[in-house]
């Protein structure tokens, strides 16, 4: 799969944390070492809700949106992250139009489009992947995540240069 090394730290940052530039993604986990180390389920858990809102449909992830705020929290201050990974999940109804986009049926292979988000030793990653619920040697479908991807980083404004495929 893909890998976007990010050329401007700080840039990606303000992007990743202030704005809604991720709106479209989920996040399925992460982990934030500071002062102690963070982690992150981001699995939505029904029964903490009413019964009435049980009811609703819900996405397996919890959206990025609610939980930037979050993560913002946990690594604000005068001090950056020794690491951070956090495993993003597109959105599911954009995936479909994604793959639709490129003439690619789903029919059911592909479970997620990941994105991990990964900060160490000053250098953020970007990795592509994609989550099948069965076997296939077929790469189209990670192509096309690949091509999207950095499409979407392009959009944001995103310096990098690929490490991976492509």
């Amino acid at each position: 799969m893909v890998c976007l090394k990010i050329k401007n730290t700080r840039e990606f940052m303000q992007k990743f944390l202030v704005t809604e530039a991720f709106a479209d993604f989920l996040l399925a986990e992460a982990r934030i070492d500071t002062f102690v180390r963070f982690d992150i389920d981001g699995r939505v858990r029904r029964d903490y809700y009413a019964k009435e809102e049980q009811e609703q449909d819900f996405l397996e992830y919890a959206a990025w949106e609610s939980m930037r705020p979050q993560v913002v929290q946990l690594i604000k201050g005068k001090r950056t992250p020794l690491f951070m990974k956090l495993v993003l999940v597109y959105a599911p109804e954009k995936a479909r139009e994604c793959l639709a986009r490129e003439g690619l049926a789903e029919e059911g292979l592909v479970r997620y489009l990941l994105c991990t988000v990964k900060y160490e030793s000053g250098v953020i990653t970007l990795t592509g992947g994609v989550s099948y619920q069965g076997f296939t040697m077929d790469k189209s479908l990670e192509k096309c995540w690949e091509h999207e991807l950095c499409s979407q980083a392009d959009r944001m404004g995103l310096e990098y240069e690929i490490r991976g495929s492509r």
